[in-house]
């Protein structure tokens, strides 16, 4: 809970801890990872005539108070630990505890933990005056990812790379608003994000040595480095300078090194492509999936299962994308001749049943029992023949 607040409780009970979520990612990702749970969850409990209407509906009843009450504060919860840490170690090691603090800045504020230090940094420069850890950490930390992208959009030769990087970087470097450089350059590249911590720890190593002080508290940047300004003088604003200067280019430098150029993207692309191709040397053979009832061809996962269940698209493990679609017209019988035995995003065995179907009934309906199955990226993958009744993919 943030300084100043007062509890707010949902429906009058459960406690909600209030916090912003603006610079984290990770709150989302889990909620959305729930939602499909949910989501599978409230599917199979529904009755078909409801689904449209009720579903939705139950999902937002479930999914809303948990990531409201447990999953979004999840980081401010943890990041009130991980404070206790971090001061625990500061208490016998200031060096240490900065050079962690601001080298795992990057995934600390992915993940909302950083909002659990603002009280703490706000009352020290209220109280005391100043702040030792937060903002001279996010000094560090930010530099980094300036410096970190620069490095990638000089050696990248990805004209849009290049587009992405060079505002992300000069946001991050003179703003301190290091999300577009996150979430758009390094943690995509990966390298780049390995720079940028390597270099925010060496600078929260010098940070925690020299006792680099924040009389202020702004997001640290170039822009706002006068921060640093001791109101009694002396040589904290001059440390926080050279702090900026060397983390700046050791994280351009590490950058630079690291990230793949022209030549090295096109290397790993072209090797990409030839494991891609080595899966379908030869001829894959795939059993007819249809005989009464619809069974797995090959080893793969349910892609879309339509509500009505008259047809259903599947993805084998290695890349093969197939429509099954169960008689002609049979969408207008809304799911009754049919019975799921898979539902979306889940994995199957080659030989598993997949769905059932009331042939008699489909034909009484007046709808035709011919059946279509269809390789939806065959073009990608060879073409397509049919030999003893089986799928014959390239060869």
């Amino acid at each position: 809970m943030l300084a100043g607040d007062s509890a707010t409780y949902l429906f009058g009970v459960i406690p909600v801890v209030h916090g912003s979520y603006s610079s984290s990612i990770i709150p989302a990702m889990l909620s959305t990872l729930l939602l499909k749970y949910v989501e599978k969850l409230v599917d199979r409990i529904t009755p078909e005539w409801s689904k449209s209407f009720l579903k939705p509906l139950l999902i937002v009843m479930i999914v809303t108070p948990i990531t409201l009450c447990a999953i979004a504060p999840l980081g401010l919860i943890i990041g009130n630990g991980l404070q206790s840490v971090i001061n625990g170690i500061y208490g016998f090691a200031p060096w240490l505890a900065m050079m962690l603090f601001a080298g795992f800045m990057p995934f600390i504020v992915m993940t909302g933990m950083h909002w659990a230090f603002v009280p703490a940094s706000m009352l020290g420069i209220s109280g005391v005056g100043y702040d030792l850890m937060l903002l001279p950490a996010m000094l560090c930390s930010n530099t980094a990812q300036a410096g970190a992208t620069f490095g990638a959009a000089f050696k990248t030769k990805d004209k849009e790379t290049k587009k992405m990087a060079f505002p992300a970087a000069v946001s991050a470097l003179l703003a301190g608003v290091t999300e577009p450089a996150m979430y758009g350059v390094t943690l995509k590249l990966k390298k780049p994000m390995v720079a940028a911590c390597i270099s925010g720890g060496i600078g929260g190593l010098i940070v925690g040595i020299l006792q680099v002080k924040s009389y202020a508290f702004v997001t640290p940047s170039m822009t706002s480095l006068v921060q640093f300004i001791s109101p009694d003088g002396g040589k904290n604003f001059l440390y926080a300078v050279i702090i900026f200067a060397v983390t700046l280019v050791l994280s351009f430098v590490l950058s630079f090194i690291l990230t793949k150029g022209e030549a090295e993207e096109e290397a790993a692309e072209e090797t990409e492509l030839q494991k891609s191709a080595a899966v379908l040397t030869g001829k894959v053979e795939i059993e007819a999936p249809v005989k009464g009832k619809v069974y797995a061809p090959f080893d793969g996962v349910c892609e879309n299962l339509f509500d009505t269940l008259h047809a259903i698209g599947i993805t084998s493990d290695n890349g093969i994308e197939m429509l099954i679609h169960v008689g002609l017209e049979t969408v207008a019988l809304k799911g009754e001749p049919f019975k799921a035995h898979t539902g979306n995003g889940e994995h199957f065995k080659k030989g598993a049943l997949l769905l059932e179907f009331d042939i008699d009934a489909i034909q009484k309906a007046g709808c035709e029992i011919q059946t279509p199955v269809i390789i939806t990226n065959a073009e990608e993958l060879g073409g397509v023949t049919v030999e003893n009744e089986r799928l014959v993919i390239g060869g």
